[in-house]
């Protein structure tokens, strides 16, 4: 079955909420996760790209580019912003990072301090900013803290799914 990309993906945030504590432990988990998935793969096959697409350090960098962008768009629905902040979707930050020339272990220990941030700040917020809402811009569709939450843990796992595929591939 072919796999649906990232951007083809649609999200339907209408009725009930997913259950905030598994999302939460989902990216709590994320960056554990990752380093169990590239564990075993070989030094060299780290920087290899299949199908044109990016390497295993660049999807993991990718995943710590985002942080900062998760990071705003948590603090656009505290400030009630109408819109969420737009992501570059070009992906410019990830393709000029040059992250294979980064060790694994820093992109890894970057991953994990920018989400164990991003977890520190949520862990601080009370129960009305879970409430509030702000428009997502690329799906037009409204995002409370659960659903944006929810996007990135969807997000961890749609490049934990694209390594375990280069892993397979390259091995």
């Amino acid at each position: 079955m072919p796999k649906t990309k990232w951007f083809d993906r649609r999200f339907d945030f209408a009725g009930s909420a997913p259950e905030l504590s598994a999302i939460l432990e989902r990216l709590r988990s994320a960056p554990e996760r990752v380093a169990a998935a590239v564990a075993a793969v070989p030094d060299d096959a780290l920087v290899t790209r299949l199908d044109g697409g990016w390497s295993v350090n660049e999807n993991v960098g990718h995943l710590l580019d985002l942080e900062p962008l998760w990071a705003g768009r948590l603090e656009d629905i505290v400030n009630r912003e109408k819109v969420l902040r737009e992501a570059d979707l070009t992906n410019r930050k990830t393709h000029e990072a040059n992250h294979n020339r980064v060790p694994i272990g820093g992109l890894l220990d970057g991953f994990r301090a920018a989400r164990g941030a991003v977890l520190e700040r949520l862990a601080t917020l009370g129960e009305e900013e879970f409430e509030k809402s702000s428009l997502h811009p690329r799906l037009e569709t409204p995002m409370r803290m659960v659903d944006l939450f929810f996007f990135v843990a969807e997000h961890d796992d749609h490049h934990l799914e694209r390594i375990g595929e280069i892993a397979a591939g390259v091995g």
